[in-house]
């Protein structure tokens, strides 16, 4: 009967030990446990970041097509491309459209979100938009203005 008693607590203790680590080697290496002071990202990490940082967020965006329909006005397709090796970006991009005649329609404030590392997403927009009766719709303009990235 003692035995069936024993053999429990036995394992617990194993599991306790174990788990906490007690008398073997800490999660970054140091015996004991102890965590290094130093920073834990690689240099080739570091520098990476720092040069996707300084990259124009206004050269990962571009408006791929612009033209005038008659069911949505002026719309543009967005697309950006996050160039990073390593950060998810979130795009924030102010448009400006303008008519065939030169007269500003409207400024849209769309956003990109979660843009993975390597990849490409696409965003269509529209304004809307009525020509004067007669007048070309040819020569509509879709101006990107400003991009602001973030992390995220």
């Amino acid at each position: 009967m003692k035995l069936r008693h024993i053999r429990p607590a036995a394992v617990s203790g194993f599991a306790i030990l174990a788990l906490t680590g007690a008398g073997g080697i800490g999660c970054s290496g140091d015996p004991g446990g102890q965590a290094s002071s130093g920073s834990s990202a690689s240099p080739t990490t570091e520098s990476a970041n720092s040069a996707d940082d300084a990259r124009d967020p206004k050269k990962d965006v571009d408006i791929s097509d612009c033209a005038y329909t008659d069911k949505r006005g002026i719309t543009a397709t967005l697309t950006a491309t996050d160039t990073s090796a390593t950060m998810t970006y979130t795009y924030n991009v102010t448009v400006k459209f303008t008519a065939p005649d030169g007269t500003p329609v409207a400024t849209q404030e769309p956003s990109l979100p979660y843009v993975r590392p390597g990849r490409m997403d696409t965003l269509d927009i529209a304004a809307p938009y009525t020509p004067k009766a007669g007048a070309s719709t040819k020569g509509v303009k879709c101006e990107i203005t400003q991009v602001t990235r973030t992390t995220g």
